[in-house]
């Protein structure tokens, strides 16, 4: 209530930013009418004037309206022009409009624009991306797709380019050395997985500073901002290559699963019938109709969608009954009953936490001979009594352990599949959640409708999908680098984005991505009609009501865009509209390729088109001449989306720039958001006032009904998108610190001075430990110096033959009194030797051995920490019924293993200081460029195609592998990287004297870790 009161006085938050930015736009308009007389090339002279004043001090805020008033009159020149895009010719006639310089003003900022559909946001981008690229500074577009990507390059890179900017597009299947022009634009469109994806190539695995393409992370304006960094939030993105091994056994244990589906679908039809017919008996008992119930029960548990469980549900008085049923048989004063109820089933599904789990009953049919299959050995007790049992010898120990641990990593793995076997066929419908084309399973983006080419489920799911579908099973894979959409966005110094739904998920924006919402106002007042909801008791009524609704308005010839949550409900409409006989259109994940073609003729006379809820996002459907009197576009959604943001973008898509227009949403009770999430409410209605079929409900106040259910599964999500971000974020400080590391031995002028600066601190490490009291040795030698120690480990490390009467520096009386002085002495011997075995070398191949010994031990085992890493995030769900929160569990766990890989890549580092040669790592590169990376492009397409560069050795050394050969002649010239790296000072090398004036070496002062 008071914020109601405060927002009546004050108006809101958006309504007070609108206001500030009145000034802004009046002056805009007052520069964009004296430019009016300038000339084009005085126009054009204007953007390296504004770079040469921002080099001058002045700021990007004091060229704002200047330089969105050069963009506004270049858009006003450019009006009558033919220009080009993807292959169509278009007549440019758009000039922004005062909203649209509102819009511009907000994504400077760093906010988000909420403009609704047909308000020109992709114009609106032109000008704050102008403005910011003026730094030099690679600015970025990030859209849903390829096409978008490419349409709004060409089309708005006609402004750019008239006033002297360039601008380029990211395509998948690009080769690096087009990517790398592409970043080297002052513009840059593409998608959020290309860039991620380009991101985690240049960080995890570039091997030459020359390899990378992207310059830096400044300033980028998201698209449809919603979809990507809420819809995409809950997929990271992952660069996966072939394990070494294959284990799984999907193919052994489908036709098990199969059976076993089969059978429970066998055993829920009979419940079904048997509960019916006790139902429909005359003067039934209470003990009958608690058995029929109970029955019925049972088929939830076991099946909740079997298609004859949902007719019995069309009863509103059975509904309440069985809920009732329900919460007596799961409350804690009836424990053991739900065991019970479900003893007659072969497993249990339950829809709201996705889970399938086997009852004892499958178990024993899957393996009838073996009681002891599904239980899991006591692996520490094993191993303990092999390793304590005195008759064996240490070789029959070993043999007896190894025997064991394979045993239980085969039960193991027999358990797990067996378990993603079980969901694959309760819980993913095909064509719902995925599809199969060309004998390849393809997921479908359960938000937008789209195939999502090149993603595969994680943890053996999708592989059990494979198997289910009888397709090839793909070979497993294991992460090589990996990041979410959340984190990767987070890293810019200034982000933004546009969308025509942003409002209802404010308060998660502000939260994650600290980013507030401007509600931008149309040019034109919205003059759509959005009627109440209809609700039916089933499908087969709400889909008969939506076929009336189109048939009527398409004989007047009004246009409809028929809005599905699925595949398979576009395609049972679909359908039913070919046996009536209506044209149509079909819009779906099996169809994609078409989609803004398809979508912009929506609004023809008579047009029908049938289409997932947010396909097509991006194009405007603009209405042809004579649609307006007859109501314009007319919105129909055959269900309500789990999402409010995704029914306001589906009603957005009509009544653009002031058009007529008008939505309605048909709902029936066998939908899965009101069956899992709704209120008994609407049940009750259907029941008080006795509906016959076909009859439906229309209310204001049912409409509010469904929101609040739509409310509780976007506060689920968040919690999953949030609880995602919780446990990446652990990750994410890890891979700043790698890929820091990796960054500075990549881009480093002197890659000896890395190199020595891990040296240094493994030869400290160790000198230390010598020190450390050792309870191992007698009397006074526990707290003196271990020279032997130390001497052991350098000489297995170091092939130069240390002895200890050499290590004479800070050590008095045996023992050390200077520890820096000591690994000064160590590291100095090193370093000469290390500088006498190379000294017949060029210096750039010794710089390119000292990269690649850092590099090598960091990629390495940071693909091994990323495999431990996705082990521990999978057994930390366990922790709680240790009554522990997992999230704190994960990030002790991490931390330590974290601490281990360090030390790990330090001491790989020095063990590989003398081993490595130019001979060796001709052979390592030969192998890697045609090994692992082939694989990862063959396998995932949106990784990046093309030809797979192999770095090549500088100097004289050249790679002989399959892969790369000598450049010819021809071959593309790459552009010079252009990569961040500022240097405020001059460069101090390790061994100069600190510039802080303390007398000691930079590296044993300020230069110190």
């Amino acid at each position: 209530m008071l914020n109601q009161i405060l927002k009546a006085v004050f108006g809101t938050k958006s309504q007070r930013d609108l206001k500030k930015m009145l000034p802004l736009v009046r002056r805009i308009n007052q520069l964009e009418v004296e430019y009016q007389k300038l000339t084009d090339e005085e126009l054009q002279a204007k953007t390296p004037e504004f770079k040469q004043r921002l080099a001058n001090g002045e700021t990007l805020d004091d060229l704002l309206c200047e330089a969105f008033a050069v963009v506004k009159n270049a858009c006003r020149r450019m009006v009558g022009r033919e220009v080009e895009v993807c292959g169509q010719k278009q007549v440019w006639d758009m000039v922004p409009f005062d909203v649209q310089l509102m819009g511009g003003i907000a994504l400077h900022r760093g906010g988000i624009a909420e403009m609704a559909t047909g308000e020109g946001k992709t114009l609106v981008a032109t000008m704050p991306l102008y403005l910011n690229a003026l730094t030099g500074r690679n600015c970025q577009l990030v859209t849903v797709n390829d096409y978008l990507a490419l349409r709004d390059s060409t089309w708005m890179g006609t402004i750019y380019t008239f006033l002297g900017l360039t601008v380029g597009c990211l395509q998948n299947q690009q080769p690096p050395h087009v990517r790398r022009e592409q970043y080297a634009c002052d513009i840059t469109y593409g998608t959020n997985s290309e860039f991620g994806f380009d991101y985690l190539r240049d960080m995890g695995m570039a091997n030459e500073a020359s390899q990378l393409v992207q310059r830096d992370h400044y300033y980028a304006i998201i698209d449809e901002i919603d979809s990507i960094l809420i819809d995409e939030a809950r997929t990271p993105l992952i660069i996966s290559g072939p394990v070494p091994m294959s284990t799984h056994q999907f193919d052994k244990l489908q036709p098990l699963v199969a059976d076993l589906y089969n059978k429970q679908n066998l055993l829920c039809s009979r419940l079904v019938r048997e509960a019916r017919a006790t139902l429909s008996e005359e003067n039934l008992s209470s003990e009958k109709r608690e058995e029929a119930m109970l029955k019925l029960l049972q088929v939830k548990l076991g099946l909740p969608t079997h298609k004859q469980l949902l007719h019995v549900l069309e009863d509103g008085e059975i509904v309440k009954d069985l809920e009732k049923l329900e919460l007596r048989v799961r409350s804690d004063a009836n424990r053991g009953m739900l065991q019970e109820v479900q003893e007659a089933l072969f497993f249990s599904i339950d829809e709201k936490t996705h889970e399938a789990d086997l009852t004892e009953r499958g178990r024993k049919t899957l393996s009838p001979s073996d009681p002891d299959a599904f239980i899991m050995p006591d692996l520490l007790g094993t191993i303990n009594a092999i390793d304590s049992d005195d008759s064996l010898t240490p070789e029959e120990k070993t043999e007896k352990r190894n025997a064991f641990q394979a045993e239980f990593a085969d039960k193991s793995e027999r358990l797990h599949d067996l378990s993603q076997l079980l969901k694959a066929y309760c819980l993913f419908e095909k064509d719902v959640n995925y599809v199969v084309q060309e004998g390849k399973v393809m997921i479908v983006d359960e938000h937008t409708g789209r195939l999502m080419p090149g993603r595969r489920f994680s943890d053996g799911l999708h592989q059990a999908l494979e198997a289910k579908e009888n397709v090839e099973i793909e070979q497993e894979t294991q992460t090589m680098a990996t990041i979410t959409i959340q984190n990767y966005f987070r890293m810019y110094e200034k982000l933004a984005g546009m969308t025509g739904t942003a409002e209802t998920e404010a308060a998660e924006f502000h939260q994650i991505y600290k980013l507030d919402v401007t509600v931008i106002p149309t040019n034109r007042p919205c003059i759509r009609k959005d009627e109440n909801d209809s609700i039916f008791k089933t499908k087969r009524e709400k889909f008969n009501a939506i076929l009336k609704d189109v048939e009527e308005r398409h004989k007047k010839g009004q246009p409809v865009l028929l809005g599905t949550i699925s595949v398979e409900d576009s395609e049972i409409l679909s359908r039913m509209l070919k046996l009536r006989h209506i044209p149509h259109n079909v819009l779906n994940a099996k169809n994609h390729q078409h989609e803004a073609e398809i979508v912009a003729r929506a609004g023809q006379p008579g047009a029908v088109t049938v289409a997932t809820n947010m396909a097509g996002r991006g194009t405007d459907i603009k209405l042809a001449p004579g649609v307006a009197e007859l109501g314009g576009l007319h919105v129909i959604g055959s269900s309500r989306h789990d999402s409010r943001r995704i029914d306001r973008q589906l009603r957005g898509r009509c009544s653009r720039q002031g058009d007529p227009g008008s939505s309605k949403f048909y709902v029936s009770l066998e939908d899965n958001l009101m069956r899992l999430f709704g209120s008994d409410r609407i049940v009750k209605i259907f029941e008080r006032f006795g509906l016959e079929e076909g009859d439906e409900l229309q209310h204001p106040w049912l409409n509010k009904s469904i929101e609040t259910a739509q409310r509780r599964v976007e506060q689920h999500h968040f919690a999953i998108r949030k609880r995602t971000l919780d446990f990446d974020d652990v990750m994410n400080k890890q891979r700043e610190i790698i890929y820091g590391l990796r960054k500075e031995a990549l881009l480093s002028e002197n890659p000896h001075d890395v190199l020595f600066g891990i040296i240094e601190q493994v030869v400290e490490s160790e000198v230390n430990n010598a020190a450390a009291p050792d309870e191992s040795r007698r009397g006074s030698e526990k707290d003196g110096f271990n020279a032997g120690k130390l001497i052991a480990y350098l000489n297995l490390t170091f092939p130069l033959e240390f002895k200890a009467e050499e290590l004479t520096a800070g050590l008095q009386d045996g023992r050390l009194v200077d520890p820096d002085a000591l690994t000064l002495q160590i590291v100095d011997r090193i370093e000469n030797a290390y500088g006498d075995r190379n000294a017949g070398l060029p210096e750039d191949q010794v710089q390119y051995l000292e990269r690649h010994t850092v590099l090598e031990a960091i990629d390495r085992l940071w693909q091994e920490h990323l495999y431990a890493m996705d082990n521990l995030r999978s057994s930390m769900s366990l922790r709680v019924y240790a009554q522990k929160d997992p999230l704190v569990e994960y990030k002790h766990e991490a931390y330590k293993i974290f601490k281990s890989l360090m030390d790990q890549i330090y001491h790989d580092v020095a063990g590989n200081l003398f081993r490595v040669t130019v001979t060796r790592l001709l052979s390592l590169e030969e192998l890697l460029a045609t090994m692992p990376q082939e694989l990862i492009h063959q396998t995932f397409g949106q990784f990046g195609g093309g030809p797979v560069e192999a770095p090549g050795l500088p100097g004289n050394a050249v790679l002989t592998g399959t892969v790369t050969e000598e450049a010819p002649a021809e071959a593309p010239q790459e552009p010079e990287v252009q990569i961040t790296f500022r240097r405020e000072v001059p460069k101090v090398g390790r061994n100069d004297l600190c510039p802080c004036g303390s007398g000691k070496k930079y590296k044993k002062c300020c230069g110190k870790e």
